[in-house]
């Protein structure tokens, strides 16, 4: 009788002390007033030749706010530093701000067009990726201009950093970079391959995505940009366009027509021939026509007038491709299209002796283009190709 009641006993003690545990909470939590949540952060230049950071804070408050136009509150507040390195910088602007500096919700990283031609990226981004908070998946920009005013905003309950980001994970089009958080940077500088980031350009509208900025995988240092029709053809070039349309012209008399983009493939295939390289790409999209300007009214259920906007597309896309591929080898000598990491998985011997001068060879390979488009749709006038 007793052994049974002391082992009812030791059961209560041990399930009180399990519901105890459970219930207590998280023990380390902190309450959300005392925090400054980071959402994003911009390096820049100052005049002395140190380094200029923003980090950009939420406030909670002004989010629940219901006040609006003149009179709202800003969601967030900047806050700024300077050091000769980043962990300085991040010290100052601790400092001036009460409360514990919390970075897990950091979504983007902004950097000044002077401050990503003038020091290694890797240096730049070293305390982001030792930073336990900070994750992998943040997001990295370079600006023309300042990078702290693509963190500022006249608009109302508007959080610059989480806008930008949005931006980014959302837009269906081509003419934008592929994303490109901490993580992939990463693998991109140890490989040593030259690669694309987002450049932002801050108007008296907003913050606009405005081309990309091509990184040299040697010096990881930017050296110069691409339009946003150049990072299109990129973009046909890699299969990483996710949307879009192409502006196509049957006839200079006729209206233009737009080629929605459904989807793209694309299929690089180098050949080497005594130490000389080229490359066959054959890219294939297939879309719907979005907007067709037809003074004469021909139909779109005649096979030979789908055929017609298929090959003006085609045109169209070459160009987008040969152009950009044109300055990249010539004026850059720099591959950021991925050619060079096809030659490295179909020749791994050859590659281990043309890595080494990857851009140099690149800048005269030949490379020839097949586009081939095809119309599946076009909307409520007309019929679906079978």
């Amino acid at each position: 009788m007793r052994k049974c009641r002391l082992t009812r006993i030791i059961i209560s003690l041990i399930s009180n002390s399990i519901l105890l545990v459970l219930l207590s909470g998280c023990w380390s939590s902190r309450p959300i007033e005392d925090l400054n949540i980071i959402v994003g952060s911009s390096l820049d230049k100052d005049g002395e030749g140190k380094i200029k950071s923003t980090l950009q804070y939420v406030v909670p408050e002004a989010l629940d706010s219901k006040s609006d136009g003149d009179n709202a509150s800003k969601p967030y507040i900047n806050v700024i530093g300077e050091g000769i390195s980043l962990e300085p910088t991040g010290w100052d602007t601790t400092l001036s701000r009460q409360g514990y500096i919390f970075g897990a919700h950091q979504k983007c990283v902004v950097i000044s067009e002077e401050l990503a031609r003038e020091i290694n990226l890797r240096e730049l981004t070293d305390l982001y990726f030792r930073d336990i908070d900070i994750r992998g998946s943040t997001l990295i920009f370079i600006a023309k201009g300042e990078a702290t005013k693509a963190l500022e905003t006249s608009e109302p309950n508007v959080i610059p950093s989480l806008r930008i980001v949005e931006i980014a994970n959302e837009s269906l089009t081509s003419v934008i970079v592929s994303k490109t958080p901490l993580i992939k940077i990463g693998g991109l500088m140890n490989s040593g391959s030259s690669f694309l980031l987002q450049l932002l350009e801050t108007t008296d509208k907003g913050v606009k995505f405005s081309g990309g900025a091509i990184f040299n995988g040697k010096k990881n240092k930017m050296i110069g940009s691409l339009n946003p029709q150049e990072v299109e053809g990129v973009n046909w070039i890699t299969a990483q366009g996710k949307g879009g349309a192409v502006k196509a012209y049957t006839k200079k008399s006729d209206g233009p027509t737009w080629f929605q983009i459904e989807s793209i493939k694309s299929k690089v295939t180098p050949h080497i021939k005594d130490d000389k390289i080229s490359f066959d790409v054959k890219i294939e999209s297939e879309g719907r026509i979005a907007e067709y300007w037809n003074p004469k009214l021909r139909p779109l259920f005649e096979e030979k007038n789908v055929r017609n906007i298929e090959k003006a597309t085609e045109v169209e896309v070459t160009k987008l491709v040969e152009n950009v591929t044109k300055k990249l080898q010539n004026e850059y000598k720099t591959d950021v299209a991925g050619f060079g990491n096809e030659v490295r998985i179909q020749y791994p011997k050859e590659w281990k002796k043309m890595s080494k001068n990857w851009d140099e060879l690149f800048s005269k390979a030949k490379i020839n283009y097949d586009v081939h488009i095809t119309i599946r749709d076009y909307g409520m006038i007309g019929k679906k190709k079978k």
